[in-house]
């Protein structure tokens, strides 16, 4: 039986994120007495031409932002930094950081990335939402910004810079595909062994939909009874999940792993989830 300190007892919680990001979640799900089960949607892997990126990181000292919406960017950018040996010389605050360059972020996460590298992000949105930040980003006309980002990313962080008076540059930073392990989801569904789904991003939610509609599992026609609950990260995630015809039981308040934790108890706290 649940209890106070461990909520989720029992409860056996899939996990989509992709292998490289998942143990964290995991291991607080299993402090809250879950029995979580890796099933990784996707595998980040680099872009197959990494010149663009290279070459706009040697001229990061020629921009005024360097914004980041996810980790895997941000750890891409920091990577490409550390082994560059072609990044022209500039006053530089941060180590070898251009002075002129500021760093703005969308999430925790994409933010602890930098902290880890002792390079502080100057600027994170009110919400970590991409559009939020593309509307708070503080920005005169004709500023440059650098937007590092997943082949799957929307246009509409750049659409809304661009419309402020920013010259963007977007490039490739990483690409994100389907990942084999999908097919241990696919038979613990079969066997009716989940009760919950997280998804962490929109490309997750993509991929898990389109991985089990081939083996011919639908869960928007699942019954009550055998319907995973749908926890969602955040908005946009939750988004994608309804555009894919799922019934989401809840959006995390908070975009990180304690946040998608606290809606998992709160979605099995309910009476209806009591089966």
């Amino acid at each position: 039986m649940p209890t106070t300190e461990r909520p989720l007892a029992a409860k056996r919680i899939v996990v989509t994120r992709s292998e490289t990001q998942s143990g964290p979640l995991l291991d607080a799900l299993r402090l809250a007495g879950a029995l979580p089960f890796a099933a990784p949607a996707i595998r980040v892997i680099d872009a197959e031409d990494p010149s663009p990126l290279v070459q706009a990181l040697a001229a990061l000292d020629t921009y005024d932002w360097l914004v980041c919406t996810s980790a895997n960017a941000a750890r891409r950018v920091l990577a490409q930094r550390a082994r560059s040996t072609t990044a022209p010389p500039a006053p530089a605050a941060h180590g070898d950081w251009p002075v002129r360059c500021r760093v703005a972020t969308v999430g925790g996460a994409t933010s602890r990335v930098f902290d880890a590298a002792a390079r502080p992000v100057d600027f994170t949105p009110s919400r970590a939402l991409a559009d939020v930040l593309a509307d708070e980003l503080p920005l005169d006309v004709g500023m440059r910004v650098l937007w590092p980002r997943g082949d799957l990313a929307s246009s509409e962080l750049r659409d809304r810079l661009l419309a402020r008076g920013a010259a963007v540059t977007d490039v490739i930073a990483y690409r994100t595909v389907a990942d084999v392990a999908l097919l241990g989801l696919v038979d613990a569904m079969r066997d009716g062994r989940v009760d919950a789904l997280t998804f962490t991003s929109a490309s997750t939610v993509r991929h898990v939909v389109e991985g089990l509609a081939a083996a011919r599992i639908r869960i928007d026609q699942l019954t009550p009874d055998t319907r995973p609950r749908v926890v969602c990260l955040g908005p946009v995630t939750a988004a994608a999940a309804r555009e894919c015809g799922l019934r989401v039981d809840a959006v995390a308040d908070r975009q990180d792993d304690a946040g998608l934790v606290e809606a998992l108890v709160r979605v099995f706290s309910l009476p209806s989830a009591l089966h």
